[in-house]
């Protein structure tokens, strides 16, 4: 274990917790999370899926490159179906529930259009391209810009 895991371990994730005593809970751990991903695209390559990690970034001008994947609504209905073995009906009200939650979680925080374009250096509908398709193009972008 390297240098930086051991500082980021789970004693550090309650000790920093302590210095937003007084807010809210969510938003003690939004502010945590926030300052992890800071620290770590300090230090390292890696990828974070949600979390506003485009915004947290952008704010501190750390080099990054934000993404975002969708497809139709029927078409992640029908992904949803197949990953977690839900008829249609659970799978659309699980899909709306979710993301209702990832729409408000992004604009309380960012006061930002969640899945809107420009916030984003990359939108790919997967549906269009596949999966496999999708992580090329994906692949391709951070090969092209390795120091964003």
């Amino acid at each position: 274990m390297g240098k930086f895991e051991k500082d980021t371990g789970t004693g550090r994730f309650f000790k920093d917790f302590k210095k937003y005593h007084g807010l809210p809970v969510q938003d003690a751990i939004f502010f945590n999370q926030s300052d992890l991903i800071c620290d770590m695209a300090k230090h390292e390559d890696f990828i974070v899926m949600g979390r506003c990690a485009d915004v947290v970034l952008t704010n501190h001008h750390i080099p990054h490159i934000s993404i975002f994947i969708t497809a139709s609504f029927d078409q992640s209905v029908r992904r949803m179906m197949e990953i977690n073995s839900l008829n249609y009906k659970q799978a659309e009200h699980l899909l709306k529930k979710l993301d209702k939650r990832h729409e408000r979680y992004y604009h309380a925080y960012t006061g930002k259009k969640w899945g809107d374009a420009v916030n984003y250096d990359l939108c790919i509908d997967s549906a269009s391209y596949g999966i496999k398709e999708s992580v090329e193009l994906i692949e391709r972008m951070i090969n092209k810009y390795p120091n964003s």
